[in-house]
């Protein structure tokens, strides 16, 4: 759970802060103003997303070669089509 911690707390308490996120696995987000500036989670945690992100990045690369068979005029067709259909539906409503 992301619990929230102000700036000044960890400026005073930086070494105790950071061993509760390292050794308890806590994920923090640090506040200046009662306003989110950052974030402190585990290492772990930062890798794994990193490694989640760029898992899902892949799709993104891929993208390009999975349409080539549709020409750029009937991928334009179908999102023409697509907006007015959901246009009807805005409409409808």
């Amino acid at each position: 759970m992301l619990r929230q911690i102000p700036l000044e707390q960890v400026a005073l308490n930086l070494q105790t802060t950071v061993e509760d996120v390292q050794e308890r696995h806590n994920q923090l987000m640090v506040t200046r103003d009662g306003k989110p500036v950052m974030v402190m989670i585990p290492v772990d945690d930062y890798e794994r997303w990193f490694a989640e992100r760029d898992e899902a990045f892949k799709f993104w690369d891929d993208l390009p070669t999975r349409n080539s068979p549709y020409s750029d005029e009937e991928v334009e067709v179908d999102i023409e089509q697509a907006i007015r259909e959901v246009r009807a539906e805005y409409k409808a409503k």
